[in-house]
């Protein structure tokens, strides 16, 4: 469409369909004032008319004004008498910024209640007029026009400089109209719609807002940004269209958005997030009600392309994280192209690039025309390509050199806000000092929380240094999160003074992170460094640290920890006085825990932390437990006959016992005369009662009745047992230290046939797969397949180290996963042993198996315990391993984590604590304290937890949840 006047012809075809809609409403003190097209028509014409009495020469028109009524009246006015126009912020530097464009005319409105000075540019207004409760200045210029703009109807838009110096890009009528018109007919835009006029003029989507509503005949709606009064009770003045920046949209709380924004009620039709990363699909999802049919999506573009190239409707039903956010369709007569690099085909530059959508850079004074007219842009965005769509991956000044590594700060965070409770993240990065920062908001979440979590989800070559928790990050103008003010922020900080409490309090945070204990500063202030268990190395490492964020601090103490000749008190009133005699500032108040390299936690929320953990999610009771006079290290087997539930699990005593699993009732033991380590096989055939077949120390196998413990019969192999059996085809499989696997008739306890697999011991339980093959794995990290039908090794394949794990299977029984004890993990196939996939990433060794879970079709999660004290969880997408989450306990794991419901998973640390772990992000909900140390793994039957400890008992646990 064709417009001779630009904005002005829009605005008159608009006005002429829709004289008595309402163009504007204005709350004013819990009052709508509204003002329809025939009203603002006008007004406009008033203002024009004023407009020609001075001579515009097709120059530019400077507009210094804030959102108000009669903007789409002056910027209309404004087209009619004149070709361009710029808005310009009346809190900058306007006076600069008009003697670089030459405006050929000011118009400056004010507040008429405002107690401003008209004067501007020293010099009086030429003309004032009064309209509404709003004055009009106009301040005529005799520039000969130097700025080397085309003269058509345009608008022109500073770039916000977040990205780059700020650029002056002219941008005609016919660039941004297909914005308008795609967006309309996409966000079906009518005259019964109310737009929320909320973006600052000076930032281009305002634009947009102005357009669509101008356009289509609909509202625009000036309001403070609140949600009560944006998506009041009373509907008529309710917000059916909002385009704002996704930073801006999450510092409103999760309260209103829940409770307004996306209530099930709610009026909003269109939610368009856009300037920047979209940075909270996890929120978004926890807090759009169920009911809610607001429409999301994302917009991508940029001011040299007049605003918008690329927009998205998000199914949050089918996005997870907010690394699957595409940037969606191209509008029109836009493309967007990915300029791979050599060393990933996949990812490289966003270039954009339009034939028609041709913009003008006002301020760029080399190169010719056609290099100043953009009709194709270097975005200086990055992008992956993955099945024909593409995704944004940050900026090139995002991907930065940390530890010899290419780090990716648009990575951190996403991962950021994927933790629960976080509102909006930034990461900066501090080349002189070499300091990585996470600034995060938050209602409930502490710092040390989200560290805890970043350690779980990141490798640590991208662990933060330091993670600070602010109520709201600060944004700039436009409304997009302002890097520059943070690491201003952070700069400031660092120059804080540092007092003698104060070093203190940062010496005694990272004293408890490398020793991992818990100590007040009387208890050690009058022992030298080594006295409380200090190291030299723990002193080096301590001061590296230290030395990250207190420079002076961490070099000074060094020498002092290690001569062993002065009290922490004196060392700590030594550093005081020599910082300050050189006047070197140091950071303040560092807080770090043995989880937390850097992060920082102020009083408030680690109070906050302190109450969170007086009421978990979810808690333990103890319903029973039975002493069987030694260590119970094995595992217990539950099983179900008929309505009744039993548990039964062998002791270091040699008793195996059999229990009511709900009531606690002994049902019977059977005791064989060296301890029992392996799990008991529980087997039941129709001809046969069910029964109960386990190994001991000794050699010994023994076969008893399960519910009356009587035995049916025993042998002795010759060799140690640990492992638990299996059964196919009426033959018991037993596996043994001799590295041989018996064959017994498990009638009647006659070994039939002996199979060797290797020279050193089996640890791990066999396990059946598909009816046929029997799977094992040894000592001497030899892996094998048992085919049952000829009770042959169908496959053997020989890893470099021990494996204690059991073999785990999944996919129907396709796959088997061996985890070795140097933290390698295999999978192959389970009839040929085909290799499929191989993960090196654990940090520890491995004794624990693995529990195996399906998350979606070719996709499933594996959870295991590790000698670092970590859980971990990886996920298996399409045969890829990678790291999901690592959860923190407080000593290696050596028994197998388990499913505790579709959410939670159990694990046991050596130390005895059982943790309720979030399934989701390795998040710790809720422990339980044993009163010794357990290396048995918990069986589970629904909200029952079954596990033995090494103070010689039984338990059973019942867990609640507590939400």
């Amino acid at each position: 469409m064709k417009f001779k006047r630009g904005y002005y012809d829009v605005f008159l075809q608009t006005c002429a369909k829709n004289p008595s809609r309402i163009a504007v409403r204005h709350y004013d003190n819990s009052i709508y004032k509204h003002y329809t097209y025939s009203e603002l028509y006008g007004v406009c014409e008033y203002i024009s008319q004023n407009l020609q009495q001075l001579k515009c020469n097709k120059g530019i028109i400077g507009l210094i004004s804030e959102r108000n009524i009669i903007i789409p009246c002056v910027i209309a006015a404004a087209h009619k008498c004149c070709t361009t126009f710029m808005f310009l912020d009346p809190s900058q530097d306007v006076e600069t910024v008009a003697k670089d464009m030459k405006f050929t005319i000011v118009i400056n409105i004010t507040n008429k209640d405002a107690a401003t000075t008209s004067e501007l540019f020293n010099k009086k207004p030429d003309k004032s007029i009064t309209i509404f409760d709003l004055v009009i200045h106009f301040y005529n210029f005799d520039y000969q026009n130097s700025t080397t703009h085309v003269p058509e109807h345009s608008y022109i838009a500073m770039t916000s400089g977040s990205t780059g110096e700020p650029k002056h890009i002219q941008v005609p009528v016919q660039c941004i109209q297909p914005n308008i018109d795609d967006l309309t007919k996409l966000f079906n835009i009518t005259a019964d719609d109310i737009i929320y006029f909320s973006t600052p003029l000076t930032f281009d989507p305002s634009m947009i807002e102005i357009l669509l509503a101008c356009m289509n005949g609909a509202s625009l709606l000036i309001a403070p940004e609140k949600a009560d009064i944006l998506f009041p009770n009373n509907k008529e003045n309710s917000v059916t269209f909002w385009q704002l920046t996704p930073s801006r949209f999450f510092q409103h709380s999760n309260s209103d958005i829940k409770n307004k924004i996306l209530s099930a009620n709610s009026t909003l039709k269109i939610l368009a997030l856009g300037g920047e990363p979209l940075n909270g699909v996890k929120r978004l999802k926890e807090l759009k009600d169920w009911d809610n049919k607001t429409r999301i999506f994302t917009l991508y573009g940029v001011t040299e392309m007049s605003c918008w190239a690329c927009v998205a409707e998000l199914d949050l039903n089918k996005i997870l994280t907010d690394k699957e956010i595409p940037l969606g369709n191209c509008l029109s007569e836009t493309e967007l192209h990915v300029e791979s690099n050599d060393d990933n085909k996949e990812c490289g530059k966003i270039i954009l690039v339009s034939k028609t959508r041709k913009c003008v850079i006002l301020n760029k004074t080399i190169g010719n025309e056609d290099e100043n007219s953009l009709k194709f842009i270097d975005t200086g965005d990055l992008g992956e390509v993955r099945n024909g769509t593409v995704y944004y991956r940050g900026r090139k000044d995002d991907i930065i050199k940390r530890f010899g590594h290419k780090i990716n700060l648009q990575f951190i965070e996403s991962t950021i806000m994927q933790c629960p409770s976080v509102k909006t993240s930034s990461c900066i990065w501090l080349p002189k000092p070499l300091l990585l920062i996470a600034y995060f908001s938050s209602e409930t979440l502490s710092s040390q929380e989200l560290s805890n979590f970043l350690k779980c989800k990141l490798d640590d070559k991208h662990w933060p240094d330091k993670i600070i928790r602010v109520d709201n990050l600060p944004t700039n103008p436009h409304g997009k999160i302002s890097k520059l003010i943070l690491s201003k922020m952070f700069e400031e900080t660092m120059n804080t003074p540092q007092t003698l409490d104060s070093l203190k309090v940062t010496f005694l945070k990272e004293l408890q992170a490398v020793m991992g204990q818990h100590f007040t500063y009387d208890q050690i202030k009058s022992k030298d460094f080594f006295a409380i268990g200090g190291t030299s190395f723990l002193a080096i490492s301590m001061c590296n640290k230290l030395s990250l964020l207190c420079p002076k601090f961490g070099k000074l103490i060094l020498p002092y920890l290690m001569s062993q000749k002065n009290t922490i008190d004196d060392i700590m009133q030594l550093a005081y006085k020599e910082i300050h005699v050189d006047e070197i500032k140091v950071k303040k108040k560092i807080k770090r825990s043995r989880s937390d390299a850097g992060g920082y936690v102020d009083s408030q929320s680690y109070k906050r932390t302190n109450t969170k953990s007086l009421t978990n999610p979810v808690k333990f009771i103890v319903l029973w437990s039975y002493d069987t006079g030694k260590c119970v290290d094995a595992s217990p087997s539950l099983f179900q006959i008929g309505f009744n539930l039993y548990v039964t699990v062998g002791s270091h005593s040699g008793k195996i016992i059999v229990m009511d699993a709900i009531s606690g009732i002994l049902q019977g033991m059977v005791t064989v005369k060296s301890r029992v380590e392996a799990s008991v096989f529980c087997y039941h055939k129709r001809d046969m009662s069910p029964c109960g077949v386990v190994g001991a120390y000794d050699g010994t196998v023994v076969c008893f009745q399960l519910e009356t413990c009587k035995e049916l019969w025993r042998i002795n192999i010759g060799s140690m047992i640990k492992s638990k059996a299996t059964c196919c085809n009426d033959l018991l499989y037993i596996a043994s230290y001799d590295g041989k696997i018996r064959c017994i008739d498990i009638a009647i306890g006659v070994i039939k046939e002996t199979i060797y697999v290797a020279d050193q011991g089996i640890s791990a339980d066999l396990v059946l797969a598909k009816n046929k093959y029997v799977l094992t794995s040894t000592l001497s990290g030899v892996c094998a397949s048992i085919h049952t039908l000829t009770n042959t090794v169908a496959w053997r394949c020989t890893l470099s180290s021990p494996v204690f794990a059991s073999p785990v299977l999944y996919d129907d029984d396709k796959y088997v996963v061996f985890a070795e004890v140097n933290g390698e993990i295999h999978c192959t196939t389970v009839e040929k042993g085909i290799k499929i996939w191989k993960y090196q990433g654990a940090r520890g060794n491995i004794f624990s198996s693995l529990y195996i879970k399906e998350v979606d079709k070719l996709k499933w999660q594996m959870v295991f315990g590790c000698h670092d004290n970590k859980v971990y969880s990886i996920n298996i997408k399409n045969f890829q391993p990678s790291l999901n989450w690592k959860a923190q306990l407080t000593s290696p794991v050596y028994s197998t984590p388990c499913g505790l419901s579709d959410k939670l998973i159990l694990a046991a640390s050596n130390n005895g604590r059982l943790c309720i772990i979030d399934e989701e992000n390795g998040i710790i909900l809720a422990e339980h304290h044993l009163p010794n140390e357990t290396f048995s793994s918990p069986a589970v039957y629904g909200d029952y937890i079954f596990i033995g400890c090494r103070n010689d008992h039984l338990y059973s646990l019942k867990y609640v949840l507590n939400l």
